[in-house]
């Protein structure tokens, strides 16, 4: 009797467990795809692939935005643009600040405005307009409705107003403290990065904030080529040197900060890309990108081969693309992956490759326009 009862017991068990497995671990890629007559139309589909245990299933268009609409000025709706978000796993937020629900398939804000972050069911934004001024604003998800905020005491970005004055040889830091005249902040600002390889040769300092009161920029010697990042106090007034990079050439393009998949800050030169690690004063050259979920890309691109990725470590594939655009979930990475003719560069479509399987599966992509990215 107790025999049987364990093993109906033990019956039941392997059974849930099989029924379990059997779900599967369902997964869907976001893509944005062009329409075949977007150069007429200018219309954009947000496709879902749906994916079960690594494998590709099948496909739902979730909507159709149009780019551009009569009367408004400029881009409309666009997932090109910038770097598309996805909040709470249903809504997706392009880099113009759009927002569209999946679930219930319908654009909830076509606006233009830069989006901070999400709190809760609201969505926060910043706009910094030529004519209203700047101002912060929020989309209730509950509701829909779209709502400026005119607390002067609202303060949703971090830092404070600086402004980075390049009037002279060299530069200075200006605070502009709140009912108060502006003072000066840091006296000695550099005298720019080189841009002798630039077509426009103007220079912009990049700064970030790492709290309210303290910020990162990166200082030029009066020859351009020793950069030093500083890490400035407001309430003290002081510089701190983080770290010195030497031998900076020109590039064509301005320097920047940006944080990767794993929250680290990295700063880009034209020396190549340096993770700042401001609590040991350090800065270290990175050759690879993290992408999240164990996923990591060369920074360079091999021309006969492509570019590198890795999984936990252990190279996985070569493919010809941007890094910036793939996307990761647990076990998976999305590549829209292109074809190099004479320098120049056309889209292809998208791979993907499964962890499991340990194989990349190209799936029917007609134009890419973004690879927004996964949703469970």
């Amino acid at each position: 009797m107790r025999a049987t009862v364990f093993f109906t017991a033990a019956l039941g068990f392997i059974l849930c467990f099989a029924g379990f497995r059997g779900a599967g671990k369902k997964v869907s890629l976001l893509v944005a795809e062009n329409d075949l007559k977007a150069g007429q139309n200018f219309l954009q589909h947000l496709v879902a692939y749906h994916f079960v245990d690594g494998k590709y299933q099948s496909k739902e268009k979730i909507i159709s935005v149009p780019g551009k609409k009569e009367g408004v000025t400029g881009n409309y709706i666009r997932f090109d643009l910038g770097q598309n978000k996805i909040y709470r796993n249903r809504y997706v937020i392009t880099g113009i600040g759009n927002v569209i629900d999946i679930r219930d398939k319908k654009v909830l804000l076509d606006r233009k405005d830069q989006f901070l972050f999400g709190r809760g069911d609201s969505l926060i934004f910043y706009t910094n307009d030529i004519f209203k001024g700047r101002y912060y604003s929020y989309l209730d998800l509950k509701t829909g409705q779209y709502y400026e905020i005119h607390d002067l005491l609202f303060k949703a970005l971090e830092g404070q107003d600086i402004e980075v004055d390049q009037s002279s040889r060299q530069f200075k830091i200006w605070l502009y403290p709140v009912g108060k005249d502006k003072q000066l902040l840091v006296n000695d600002a550099g005298y720019g990065e080189d841009a002798s390889a630039r077509k426009e040769k103007s220079v912009r300092v990049p700064f970030v904030w790492l709290n309210d009161q303290q910020f990162l920029y990166p200082h030029y010697n009066q020859t351009r080529n020793i950069c030093t990042i500083y890490k400035v106090d407001i309430p003290t007034r002081k510089q701190e040197v983080i770290g010195i990079i030497e031998q900076v050439p020109s590039t064509p393009f301005n320097s920047y900060f940006y944080k990767d998949a794993s929250g680290n800050w990295v700063y880009v030169c034209g020396k190549g890309n340096f993770t700042v690690e401001v609590k040991k004063k350090k800065l270290s050259q990175i050759f690879s990108e993290d992408l999240g979920n164990g996923f990591t890309a060369d920074l360079t691109e091999v021309p006969v081969s492509g570019r590198a990725f890795q999984y936990q470590g252990a190279v996985i594939g070569k493919q010809f693309c941007d890094h910036r655009r793939a996307r990761t979930c647990p076990k998976l990475l999305a590549v829209p992956y292109e074809l190099i003719v004479n320098g120049e560069r056309y889209p292809q479509g998208v791979t993907v490759w499964d962890a499991d399987t340990r194989t990349w599966k190209e799936i029917d992509v007609f134009d890419v326009a973004a690879v927004v990215g996964f949703v469970e």
